[in-house]
């Protein structure tokens, strides 16, 4: 599962059976570290979602042939919301400091 940030819908004038009782999102790949209110860099893609995630959303996404895992008949999905995300409580572990390796002085 990756995480991304809901930026948008996509709206279909017409839609596969296929894809019934859901709708299409786009959103950005979330990388952690990023200051909030800032958008993350990079591609924005489609993600289909049956959970009702909207706009500003920080969701858990699988993408490849596991996207298309919920789907009773075989149906292109390339993206597949799995997750809306609350919040994400992380602590980096602290590192230890590495002693300095001795020198021996040269007389």
């Amino acid at each position: 599962m990756k995480l991304a940030l809901v930026i948008g819908r996509v709206v279909l004038n017409t839609l596969d059976p296929a894809y019934k009782g859901a709708r299409f999102l786009l959103a950005l790949p979330w990388k952690p570290g990023l200051p909030e209110g800032q958008l993350p860099k990079g591609n924005s893609f489609v993600v289909y979602d049956k959970l009702g995630a909207s706009a500003g959303d920080l969701i858990g996404y699988s993408d490849g042939g596991e996207a298309a895992a919920p789907f009773a008949e075989p149906t292109p999905c390339d993206a597949y919301n799995c997750a809306i995300i609350d919040r994400i409580l992380h602590q980096p572990p602290e590192t230890a400091a590495t002693p300095e390796p001795a020198v021996a002085a040269r007389s």
